[in-house]
């Protein structure tokens, strides 16, 4: 599809946007992409209505995610992104296929808007994307 651009694949990154509605209101697939659901948060819950980051309640550890997008564009396109994610940028979290982290069970890396916190706030809280809970 994108043989037009002359894509390099060094060049292509993932990129991921995170919809407001669950997978129940998704009716048809996206043109390019992919819309994956299921995932879960840990150490932070995610505020729909705002799209961002917030401070998770106590004694719950994960929270369902909506529907994200994933699709793939250029590293330029990318950087020229960065200033949607807030003042000081996106937080770079980690993907996981099981609650148990490495390298071994990390599925990607995504963006996600980290509200009025700082970034290196959620990744000193140890915030991360889960496929399984257990």
């Amino acid at each position: 599809q994108h043989q037009k651009d002359q894509w390099a694949l060094d060049d292509v990154v993932t990129h991921t946007e995170i919809q407001q509605h669950d997978v129940d209101r998704v009716k048809e697939a996206p043109e390019e992409g992919q819309n994956i659901h299921g995932l879960f948060v840990e150490g932070a819950k995610w505020a729909r209505g705002e799209g961002k980051l917030e401070e998770s309640e106590a004694k719950k550890l994960f929270y369902a995610m909506p529907v994200v997008h994933v699709t793939a564009i250029g590293m330029k396109e990318r950087k020229a992104k960065l200033g949607d994610y807030g003042p000081r940028g996106g937080y770079d979290c980690a993907v996981y296929k099981y609650p148990k982290r490495g390298d071994r069970y990390l599925v990607f890396r995504m963006m996600l808007r980290p509200g009025e916190e700082h970034p290196n706030h959620w990744r000193l809280r140890g915030v991360c994307l889960l496929c399984q809970t257990e």
